[in-house]
């Protein structure tokens, strides 16, 4: 039986061809003799009196190469035509972005959606630490300037860090320290124009200087560790993101990082997160990527970690 996957992706010219996770996904399950079709959350539609919503979407196929997608033809098809959805649009965490879960949610019982459209609205990527204090170190949410202050100067012992909720790629993420009144002074002032005047809150998490040496991410699927990697800032940098200009290098994990990993991986896919990617910063994970969590390699890494995952999905949708 041809098997068919429905990609939802960030525009096609956008993506980067060589270092593009979701492309490599693509390679690796047609290379399993699976059918790709492609398409933007703007090409979903949804027409009375049909039960699934509906995409405009492009067949891609690869011929031998992952860096060369080329689109076949463009057919309409309802969601419930595939076996497999997989949401793979950034963010922003935007309303648009929630829309897109409200389609995704008529898919049927035919076709799996990873990650499921109701875990990505239930559980927030900043946020996901909170219900889970056991992987992460602690951290605050708040729009009240008074209590980030105090949670800065006390649990991060002057030096902090803010991050929003809905962006990515390390943008809007700004360290704070207050050690003198003279920073508290100027740490007040931005905290109350980045809360809007305490109407806007925001992620607050103690800065570990050992981000310096890197930050690692682990790439999770079906709550099994399948890769890792050292994200190194640029020389004086604390941002970790390759767009802020972090190199790749490979990293080998400890005992422990590799049983914590696992054990929370492992109850994020019973969630129906099956993809994820974690940040772990001295040991302890610091962000939780489930929306369209990358898998990093660093140089000379093969592609059998794509095809590792393409016959983990695989498995999965025969458990159909």
């Amino acid at each position: 039986m041809t098997v068919n996957h429905l990609f939802l992706i960030d525009p096609l010219a956008s993506l980067n061809l060589a270092l593009d996770s979701s492309l490599r996904m693509m390679f690796a399950l047609e290379q399993l003799g699976h059918q790709i079709w492609v398409c933007e959350p703007r090409h979903l539609y949804w027409s009375t009196p049909q039960v699934a919503a509906a995409a405009k979407a492009q067949k891609l196929s690869f011929k031998g190469d992952a860096q060369k997608p080329h689109v076949d033809r463009e057919e309409a098809h309802n969601l419930d035509y595939f076996d497999a959805v997989h949401m793979r649009k950034d963010p922003p965490y935007d309303l648009d972005y929630i829309t897109t879960t409200w389609m995704l949610d008529t898919a049927g019982a035919k076709a799996k959606v990873y990650n499921k459209p109701e875990a990505l609205r239930t559980y927030n990527e900043k946020l996901l630490i909170f219900k889970f204090p056991q992987f992460a170190k602690p951290a605050l949410f708040s729009s009240n300037v008074d209590d980030i202050v105090n949670f800065i100067k006390t649990t991060a012992k002057g030096d902090g860090i803010i991050k929003p909720l809905h962006l990515f790629g390390g943008r809007g993420v700004q360290r704070v320290t207050i050690k003198t009144p003279d920073e508290e002074k100027k740490a007040r002032q931005l905290l109350a124009a980045e809360t809007f005047e305490g109407k806007t809150a925001k992620l607050v998490q103690g800065f570990d200087s050992s981000i310096f040496s890197g930050e690692v991410r682990a790439f999770t699927a079906f709550g099994e560790p399948i890769a890792w990697c050292l994200k190194k800032p640029a020389a004086g940098e604390y941002l970790a993101n390759t767009r802020a200009g972090a190199t790749l290098h490979k990293y080998d994990p400890s005992k422990e990082e590799h049983e914590r990993v696992a054990k929370f991986a492992a109850i994020l896919n019973d969630l129906g997160m099956p993809f994820v990617g974690f940040d772990i910063i001295g040991g302890f994970v610091s962000e939780v990527n489930i929306t369209s969590p990358r898998l990093l390699q660093a140089p000379g890494d093969t592609e059998y970690y794509y095809v590792k995952m393409a016959k983990l999905v695989d498995q999965d949708l025969a458990k159909n």
